[in-house]
């Protein structure tokens, strides 16, 4: 028999694949683990107690939410909870309320819209889009003082009309205007679209002339432009025939002026071009005008505001020259919505699916199409084989990276020196994993997203190698994590980095991951026989840290409630900043805080459930909620928690791998010996067990051990560093790991194990 002490100083991997069980040669294999339930892998090397929740309250009607985080500031942070029809504001943990209730707004958004939703923030602005209704303007004047409705724009456009036939005439060039089309054209869904009109005839606008005799009120054209002859005005003018420039007052009848040599080219307002005569000249049109639709009397006939001024023979000379709004009830609204460089970015409608509308620099709600760097424009995403809807997009480090149910892809100026614009833009492919419906994080800059079949995560980062975006697979050693369908991911950046990621069947998923230590760990947190539908991630009220909240559904009393719980925060103990009964590994828990001590806890929301209490008056449970919503302390307490404890958490190691001077002992029996070495942090109690398995058998589950003894921590009021030396051990088997598993509420973290093994 061959004895060895197999040391595992590091589970960063977390909970890895099975099909890495006998890859004892990998890397995550050696820092991995068979199981990592209601624990998180450490970056420095050691596994901790995943933290638990604190009750908040319900969703409004105890219906499915969707949550968006709102940061103006990192003192100023907001969850919006949004339920079918209505809004409501959570702030560090509390409702905000107004006249005694809970503050709530109309929204358009029913239940099957909220899924789809895509979001952008500006300042106190967020605009929402789901394919389903114009994009959607959310505006925040005060913490109960919100309002939201169509968000107004002027365009984007598609293509020109091509067909000669179809024209256009207007009855007038400003105001109020009828709309006369050739043939069938406008219909019931074109009210509030925006219509793009460009003169295709100049019958009695001449070009400009020099040194030529005009009267005043002629028309001329030049460089594209349209100007209008004005002078200075006299007493006498009428005001009807006159406009004012601050307090320059211009007239545009009576008397001629020679036009002198210098050409007007200004593109607004009135400009004096030439003296001895002075020539005035104001700029009228650029030979286009924008309207938007009032009404439809007709197929053929519309009535419409003048947005942009007709040029103005355009109400006698009809044009085929003319634009449809992109977006309306005829040809859908946009999907998604990102802000990139200064543009508000919209992109897929129902009739130009891969098409991505900019707006013009600084200004949101202008698409109107130019060719200058800062003015609006369209990309269509071309494809070879495939026309894969867009379904997403996201600001990165690198570029505005686009996310197709087939591809993925990048867009950036084709010049680093310069931005994104109409004639800069290039996009390109970077991979083919097609991704869901859900927003991607940019933690660093670099997106990572849900897969298109749900079961992958994946990071898109530049190589420089490659001079190209590089689509890599975080979920590569812990593929089995995926087969319950991940559903969103969010981002909370302290005090540890994790990717949180919301699974269908009601579990989170927690991705420990800090790239340049090469530390990608995966757990998995169940929260208690509740189910998660919501997760967001906001700054907290103090401490520098991020605060996660999330939506789970409870069955309590018969009823299934959707309660709002917020993760608390743990990490904090491992340096000593906060105390051991300042961490809470229970959920849906009340928090105590009494300097005068407390010997009973209101807990309503968990009617006729067990509870566990972790005080400083000791620990107790489990205990029944009585039907008062009342629990009884065993002693006075002055802090604490009182709330469900999971007993389904643990950890459990991989087969232990014994070496031998003969060779690999995989498929030898073994058998662990007494005496496994357990260091921990800031431990006030768990447990150790060994799990025996054998080809053919169901597994074999040890008595377990107290990691502390139990002479030293019999009122759990103490935490303690160091070796324990564990009296846990095995029978022969083909395989054998050890299992840890908590303690109630009580702090938990381990940084090595050392078993003893012998190997036939």
């Amino acid at each position: 028999m061959t004895r060895t002490t197999p040391a595992q100083r590091s589970f960063t991997s977390g909970e890895i694949s099975p099909a890495l069980y006998f890859r004892a040669d990998y890397q995550r294999f050696q820092t991995g683990l068979r199981a990592c339930r209601g624990f998180l892998p450490m970056v420095e090397g050691g596994f901790t107690r995943a933290p638990g929740t604190e009750f908040r309250g319900y969703t409004k009607n105890n219906a499915r939410p969707r949550f968006i985080a709102f940061q103006f500031a990192a003192n100023d942070a907001l969850v919006l909870e949004f339920t079918p029809w209505c809004m409501r504001v959570w702030r560090y943990g509390a409702l905000v309320m107004k006249d005694g209730a809970p503050y709530e707004l109309w929204t358009p958004f029913g239940a099957d819209s909220l899924q789809k939703l895509s979001w952008v923030q500006s300042a106190d602005v967020i605009y929402l889009a789901d394919g389903e209704r114009p994009i959607q303007r959310l505006a925040r004047y005060a913490l109960d003082n919100w309002t939201i409705g169509d968000a107004v724009f002027t365009g984007p456009f598609m293509a020109q009309n091509l067909d000669e036939n179809l024209t256009i005439v207007a009855s007038a060039t400003t105001g109020l205007v009828t709309l006369t089309a050739s043939a069938a054209l406008f219909q019931a869904g074109h009210v509030g679209t925006t219509f793009l009109l460009t003169a295709q005839h100049y019958t009695d606008i001449s070009l400009w002339l020099g040194n030529t005799e005009m009267s005043i009120g002629a028309h001329v054209r030049y460089n594209g432009n349209i100007y209008r002859l004005v002078r200075l005005a006299t007493g006498a003018d009428a005001e009807a025939n006159c406009y004012y420039v601050g307090s320059t007052k211009f007239c545009f009848v009576g008397g001629s002026v020679e036009t002198g040599v210098n050409v007007p080219i200004h593109t607004e307002g009135t400009m004096k071009v030439n003296t001895s005569p002075d020539v005035y000249w104001q700029f009228v049109s650029d030979g286009t005008g924008i309207v938007r639709i009032t009404g439809v009397a007709s197929p053929t006939s519309a009535t419409a505001q003048v947005l942009q001024n007709l040029p103005p023979n355009m109400n006698k000379d009809p044009t085929y020259r003319w634009s449809e709004g992109a977006w309306s009830s005829v040809r859908g609204w946009p999907a998604c919505v990102e802000i990139f460089e200064q543009h508000l970015i919209a992109a897929s409608t129902p009739s130009e699916p891969r098409t991505i509308w900019f707006s013009v620099v600084g200004d949101y709600t202008d698409f109107t199409p130019g060719v200058e760097a800062d003015e609006s424009f369209a990309y269509a995403v071309s494809g070879q084989a495939s026309l894969n809807t867009i379904i997403g997009m996201r600001e990165g480090r690198a570029g505005l990276h686009v996310f197709a149910l087939g591809q993925e892809y990048s867009t950036r100026s084709d010049t680093s020196t310069l931005v994104i614009s109409p004639t800069t833009t290039v996009i390109r492919m970077d991979s083919s994993h097609g991704s869901h419906r859900v927003p991607a994080v940019a933690p660093d800059g670099d997106p990572i997203f849900i897969t298109r079949d749900q079961r992958r995560v994946i990071r898109m980062g530049y190589s420089f190698q490659d001079d190209a975006q590089r689509a890599v697979d975080l979920t590569r050693a812990a593929s089995h994590m995926g087969a319950d369908p991940f559903e969103e991911i969010v981002w909370q950046s302290s005090p540890q980095r994790i990717a949180w990621v919301r699974r269908a069947g009601g579990d989170l998923v927690g991705m420990i991951y800090e790239p340049d230590e090469e530390v990608i760990g995966w757990a998995v947190l169940p929260v208690a026989g509740g189910a998660v539908r919501a997760i967001a991630v906001t700054p907290a009220a103090s401490a520098g840290i991020d605060s996660v909240l999330i939506a789970v559904e409870r069955v309590i009393d018969g009823q299934t409630v959707c309660m709002v719980e917020e993760l608390s925060e743990v990490h904090a103990l491992l340096s000593g900043a906060i105390g051991p009964f300042a961490a809470n590994h229970l959920f849906a828990a009340v928090r105590i805080s009494s300097a005068g001590g407390v010997d009973w806890v209101s807990l309503p929301h968990l009617k006729g459930k067990e509870v566990y209490g972790w005080t400083d008056a000791g620990e107790f449970g489990p205990v029944t909620v009585e039907a008062s919503g009342v629990v009884h302390l065993p002693q006075p307490a002055t802090a604490g928690f009182v709330g469900l404890f999971d007993d389904t958490h643990y950890v459990e190691t991989l087969d232990i791998q014994a070496a031998a001077p003969n060779g690999d002992t995989s498929g030898r029996p073994r058998r662990l010996k007494s005496g496994v070495g357990v260091a921990v942090l800031r431990t006030a109690q768990g447990y150790l067990r060994a799990v025996e398995r054998d080809m053919g058998a169901p597994e074999r589950l040890r008595e377990r051990r107290a990691i502390i003894p139990r002479q030293t921590s019999s009122d759990l009021r103490d935490q303690f560093d160091g070796v324990a030396s564990v009296d846990v051990n095995s029978g022969q088997c083909d395989q054998v790991s050890l299992r840890v598993e908590p303690h109630a509420g009580a702090p938990l973290t381990i940084v090595g194990l050392v078993p003893k093994v012998e190997v036939a």
